[in-house]
């Protein structure tokens, strides 16, 4: 009994001795940590100019958004994404997708007629899917945060401080993705683009619709006048209630939305299972020599059963 309690009492005292290090560390390395990426790279460089071309470089949104229309679309879709180019590390993903790829599409597929073109589509589709999902991650945290912001500015603007600063205060106080685009923003009103301009570029590097608000607010208010510390007071409080109703009109939607996801993968899941535990299940669809077609055909279909069952879950508000 003793030898257990003292087993015990070693145990506990490691255990204890782990967390005050660990803790310790991330404490030490939280406060060196800088609150955005933007002043990440300012720790780096003081050169204000090159650190604001180099993070539109990153983010592909260094080049002219008017364009060949479907060019302007793709790269402004990826600079609303915010993922950061990296040549190397997307080689490398690209190689081990593909092999992966290519071995689940060799392991369900019968015959390299059907083979070969769902891996391109798979290889297609993965990175558009990636883009896409990291693009509206960033959104909603972009509208999570963007009342947020403007409090800080409103607090600062209260204050006394004309507008430029306490955008930039903005940039300075507040974590990504909101830290990063004001510190943008700020940078570009510094570099002598207008208030306009500056927004509308804004607009167009995150995609939020609530930042069209805020852009008109502005707008209004610097071509008439007006108290800007209340239209933003006001501005804030209709994001907080937009933000309230798309969180009550997501948690009524929530069943409707899970039936429809599960609906949509069930086939595919049912596929690999048999497939899996019958691997000659299938043979005689695809000896018949009409697989390639009934599965062409129940594709199409299940796509325009996908897009009215997501139009009957995905409300405008």
């Amino acid at each position: 009994m003793t030898l257990t309690l003292l087993y015990a009492a070693v145990f506990i005292a490691a255990l204890v001795a782990v967390e005050a290090i660990m803790r310790g560390y991330f404490r030490t390395s939280e406060r060196h940590r800088a609150v955005n990426h933007r002043l990440s790279l300012l720790d780096v460089s003081d050169d204000h100019g090159k650190t604001y071309r180099d993070m539109l470089k990153e983010r592909g949104a260094d080049g002219s958004w008017r364009q060949i229309p479907w060019m302007q679309r793709l790269q402004q879709f990826y600079a609303q994404s915010g993922i950061q180019f990296d040549a190397r590390r997307f080689a490398l993903f690209a190689i081990i997708g593909g092999l992966l790829t290519w071995l689940a599409v060799q392991f369900l597929a019968p015959s390299n007629l059907v083979r070969i073109p769902a891996f391109l589509l798979i290889c297609l589709l993965v990175p558009a899917l990636v883009v896409w999902r990291a693009r509206a991650t960033r959104m909603r945290k972009f509208e999570l945060k963007l009342p947020e912001a403007l409090d800080v500015a409103n607090r600062s603007l209260a204050a006394g401080h004309p507008l430029p600063a306490a955008i930039a205060l903005v940039a300075r106080e507040m974590p990504d993705p909101i830290g990063t685009e004001f510190g943008l923003l700020s940078d570009e009103l510094t570099y002598g683009v207008a208030l306009d301009d500056a927004l509308i570029n804004l607009s167009n590097r995150v995609g939020v619709e609530d930042l069209n608000l805020l852009a008109i607010s502005l707008s209004v208010q610097a071509g008439t006048g007006g108290n800007l510390v209340e239209i933003l007071q006001n501005l804030s409080k209709t994001l907080r209630d937009r933000t309230m109703l798309k969180a009550k009109v997501k948690a009524i939607s929530s069943e409707g939305r899970i039936t429809a996801i599960f609906m949509s993968i069930y086939p595919f899941l049912l596929y690999a299972m048999i497939k899996t535990l019958s691997p000659t299940y299938f043979d005689p669809v695809w000896a018949s020599g009409y697989g390639t077609i009934v599965v062409s055909v129940l594709l199409a279909v299940m796509a325009v059963g996908n897009v009215i069952l997501y139009k009957m879950i995905n409300f405008e508000y």
